[in-house]
């Protein structure tokens, strides 16, 4: 599944929470080789308490999807050939500031179920619409996230990209309401893979590899991210 939200999760947790409790209250559900284990011996995994793991089992931070218009400030402009961005500051790019401002939803079914959908409009004068967008795809074995990107600045174009990316959880120096440190969830560009125009190639994961599907003109890919 790529989408995870946090209501989700929580119905998850009942589940798993309730059905160990009836476990415990209900002798004749449990097997009887089993019921001589103490219930300390019962270890469910944690629950996510801070940002990064938040982040990182949901790619979500306070309960909403990371928001698509920061994500592609971490990809590098058509017109250049190198990179730009390295990191974002997570928090700082939520849809309700200034600087990331946009429209963002998740389609809920269809093909395109568990997409970060973001518009917004560069100039207020102008009736010209950008649109970004990711499917989270999910982690690689070393805990690299890989995200299927796909941006329109208002033409016909739909350029896709796969982008590579990791959290980092620190602190810095941050005057608010007074000088101190200031805890900083910040996700990190980790490198990124060109498809094209409208791209439909299939993509999926495999141990610390990204395989692209076959083509009608194109061969199958496999980007080996292993040292990364």
């Amino acid at each position: 599944m790529v989408w995870l939200g946090s209501e989700l999760f929580d119905k998850r947790w009942g589940v798993v929470v309730g059905g160990a409790i009836a476990l415990l209250l209900l002798p004749g559900s449990i097997p009887h080789s089993a019921s001589v284990v103490a219930a300390d011996d019962i270890a469910l995994s944690p629950v996510p308490v801070t940002p990064l793991d938040t982040a990182n089992a949901f790619f979500e931070y306070r309960g909403e999807p990371i928001n698509p218009r920061a994500v592609i400030d971490l990809l590098p402009w058509l017109s250049d050939s190198e990179p730009g961005l390295v990191a974002i500051d997570v928090e700082g790019s939520m849809a309700d500031t200034n600087r990331y401002f946009a429209e963002v939803s998740v389609v809920e079914d269809g093909p395109a179920t568990g997409t970060v959908r973001a518009s917004w409009q560069p100039w207020i004068d102008r009736p010209i619409v950008y649109t970004s967008s990711y499917r989270w795809l999910g982690q690689l074995d070393n805990g690299l996230h890989i995200l299927r990107v796909a941006r329109n600045t208002g033409g016909s174009g739909v350029f896709t990209s796969l982008l590579f990316v990791r959290f980092e959880l620190d602190t810095e120096y941050f005057y608010g309401v007074g000088p101190g440190p200031r805890q900083r969830l910040s996700m990190k560009r980790m490198g990124s893979q060109g498809l094209g125009d409208r791209d439909s190639r299939e993509v999926w994961l495999e141990g610390n590899q990204v395989v692209v599907g076959a083509g009608e003109q194109s061969e199958e890919v496999r980007i080996d991210l292993s040292d990364y």
